[in-house]
């Protein structure tokens, strides 16, 4: 039977007007999600930009707010505050980044074979990591504390106690370590599962000729794990700039502003001296960062996957 080019023209168009009427059925699906987005994201953070180029205070932050452009984040920009809150915001994300990684890779090596002490090891970790961060917080800072049980076992060798929390640097680079501790768990299962996802035969013919521990590591795992390990360094980079709870917790930023980073640094602005257009303008060029680093992280997964 011959098909005329009338008749394919007809059928078409009624495919078409099929396609056209499935849409709606299907955006229905989508619709919850968009308004959850749209209530609780876009219209928060919309807010939030209109707010760091306002001029908001306590007295008339519910009137209309006079627009000032970018003149307040570049007052905010200037201010020894900031400054030293973005400091301490790359000494923060650099810890927890590289020790994140490194301790998620050398316990994913160490659990690389499957077994009983694997597994068992595997569910403590993701039992610490599941723990919600106020939890987590509160037991370090009593651990951490002068009177703690890290300073009590310290004495029993006659090391002086340790001011973990309160002197110099030393709270900034205890919280950051307590942050990594946390993020450790979750960089061992992405680990592990790439390296049980390495071919057995690779590994064998490395053995076969004779490769050390050492060198399979170097020259085979690792090269292989490349791709997971990029993946891996932008996850951890967004969880690290964004993080909040532990330094609320433990240190409150203190003592004084040794550490405070960017995130809390917009917090006290905006809720501890009511500067708000200053706190939103710090929140919003975090945001700017982690959105950043987020579009670095689809770029890289882009191209992991053409790859």
């Amino acid at each position: 039977m011959r098909i005329t080019a009338a008749g394919r023209a007809v059928s078409a168009a009624s495919h078409r007007r099929r396609r056209r009427s499935r849409v709606p059925a299907e955006a229905l699906f989508v619709l919850p999600a968009v308004l959850y987005l749209a209530a609780l994201a876009f219209y928060p953070f919309f807010e939030l930009v209109r707010m760091s180029v306002s001029q908001v205070t306590s007295d008339n932050i519910f009137q209309a707010w006079p627009f000032i452009g970018l003149d307040g984040i570049r007052t905010v920009a200037a201010t020894a505050d900031f400054r030293e809150a973005a400091l301490n915001t790359l000494i923060y994300v650099t810890l927890v980044v590289g020790v994140g990684l490194l301790g998620g890779l050398a316990a994913a090596v160490t659990l690389w074979r499957v077994g009983r002490f694997a597994g068992f090891t595997l569910a403590l970790m993701v039992f610490g990591w599941a723990l919600p961060g106020l939890i987590d917080g509160t037991a370090w800072r009593f651990l951490l504390d002068k009177r703690g049980m890290v300073d009590s076992l310290l004495g029993l060798v006659h090391v002086a106690p340790v001011y973990w929390l309160v002197d110099g640097r030393l709270p900034l680079v205890s919280v950051a370590l307590v942050n990594a501790w946390v993020a450790v768990p979750f960089a061992t299962l992405v680990y592990r599962a790439a390296l049980l996802d390495i071919p057995s035969d690779v590994l064998a013919s490395a053995d076969v000729d004779g490769a050390r521990p050492w060198q399979v590591l170097r020259y085979i795992v690792l090269p292989l794990l490349r791709p997971c390990t990029l993946v891996l360094a932008v996850v951890s980079l967004v969880y690290a700039f964004k993080s909040f709870d532990f330094i609320y917790i433990m240190t409150f930023g203190g003592p004084g502003t040794a550490s405070t980073t960017l995130p809390f640094l917009s917090y006290r602005l905006a809720f501890e001296i009511y500067r708000y257009s200053q706190g939103a303008a710090v929140a919003v060029v975090t945001v700017a960062v982690v959105v950043l680093l987020a579009v670095l992280y689809i770029r890289q997964v882009r191209r992991e996957e053409r790859a």
